[in-house]
């Protein structure tokens, strides 16, 4: 996969575990992530809010838009360190098996709710 050009993760923000784990691999800068909140009420028009809560969602250079674990290897491959993990990760064999884990796993993720300006994570 061509690793050119910043992806755009559409992530829950919402969901403390994607926070951290989101703003980790923001730290490595705006030319390798672009981090944007499918809670958002300016969300891309062309992603669906449902869906990107049920799965991370990434935007490729190239406008293709990847999800489960074949986003987050999108995101690996351009990272220092991290990008070995990618290339482990990316043969079908092993991908596939991973995303039906974090596809079943994802629903029972932590999330922040607010009711009356008051929140707490469930």
């Amino acid at each position: 996969m061509k690793t050119d050009g910043p992806v755009i993760a559409y992530y829950d923000a919402l969901c403390p575990l994607c926070r951290r784990e989101m703003r980790h691999y923001a730290k490595f800068g705006p030319e390798k992530i672009v981090l944007s909140d499918c809670n958002a009420p300016d969300l891309s028009e062309d992603i669906d809010r449902d869906a990107a809560l049920a799965a991370l969602h990434v935007r490729l250079p190239d406008n293709t838009v990847v999800t489960g674990v074949d986003a987050f290897i999108a995101i690996w491959e351009r990272l220092p360190r991290w990008h070995m993990l990618a290339t482990l990760l990316r043969p079908w064999i092993i991908r596939k098996p991973l995303d039906a884990i974090y596809r079943f796993l994802a629903p029972y993720r932590p999330r922040q709710t607010c009711r009356d300006g008051v929140c707490s994570t469930d």
